[in-house]
């Protein structure tokens, strides 16, 4: 009796999650497609973040004026804190001011990202799913930040010295430059994994623990996807400018 009584309540339970719990998958869901690009959700709401957080720093900076108020000294807050920490870790200010509106936009749309698994229904619905959780997202943004870098090295350096860090005559040289290569894959690699691991991961923990309890156990893990969400951010920001740094400092010492 009490074998049958298991078993159809595991099989009442297999029903109910199969009816009810989303499909989890690396990349994001397709939406709709437009002259055969595919729209995926996490791409419609990264487009909604960007200009959401476009619009907001428009009207917060408006009216700017010498003594912040409100919003205005809310980013210059912000603003102000990223450049300093930034400047302490590049030792230049104006490597720091090269390397700074990537970074700091970066850090702000990511943690935008990041925080949008807190709303309810993000990764229960389809059409709702955090940017970050999808591995497509973080490889553009680390694709093209390693491109940006490199763009800015070749500037500063000139396309003689950026060259001479991947090709040289000397067997040994040039092996180091293979490695140099290799290194800026690498980075991609970093960047992208990192950050979709992280918050690829807290998304499966907030639909499975609100799925299995609506209401007390999810609070303290949407406290710590708080917390994770804005180390993320912090982190992929910092690894551009150390990146970025590193690069400038290589390639000065091999001229």
């Amino acid at each position: 009796m009490w074998k049958k009584t298991l078993d159809r309540f595991q099989t009442i339970s297999y029903a109910i999650a199969d009816m009810y719990l989303p499909e989890i998958s690396i990349s994001g869901e397709e939406i709709v497609k437009v002259l055969g690009f595919s729209i995926t959700n996490t791409f419609l709401l990264s487009l909604i973040i960007s200009a959401f957080i476009f619009i907001l720093v428009v009207f917060s900076l408006r009216s700017s004026k010498i003594i912040p108020r409100g919003l205005q000294n809310f980013w210059e807050f912000i603003l102000e804190s990223l450049f300093n920490f930034f400047n302490s870790i590049t030792n230049n200010t104006k490597r720091t001011m090269e390397i700074f509106p990537l970074a700091g936009t970066l850090f702000i749309l990511i943690l935008f990202c990041n925080l949008l698994e807190l709303i309810p229904g993000v990764g229960i619905f389809h059409f709702l799913r955090s940017p970050s959780s999808d591995l497509n997202f973080t490889f553009a943004l680390a694709i093209f930040s390693v491109i940006f870098i490199n763009a800015l090295v070749l500037k500063n350096l000139g396309l003689f010295t950026y060259l001479k860090r991947f090709l040289n005559k000397n067997p040994v040289l040039l092996f180091v430059g293979v490695l140099e290569g290799m290194g800026e894959i690498t980075r991609i690699l970093s960047l992208a994994f990192r950050l979709f691991g992280n918050l690829f991961a807290g998304e499966i923990l907030l639909i499975v623990t609100s799925f299995l309890f609506s209401y007390i156990l999810p609070l303290p893990f949407l406290g710590l996807e708080i917390l994770v969400g804005f180390i993320q951010a912090f982190i992929f920001s910092s690894l551009i400018v150390i990146f970025y740094s590193n690069s400038i400092q290589h390639g000065e010492h091999a001229v």
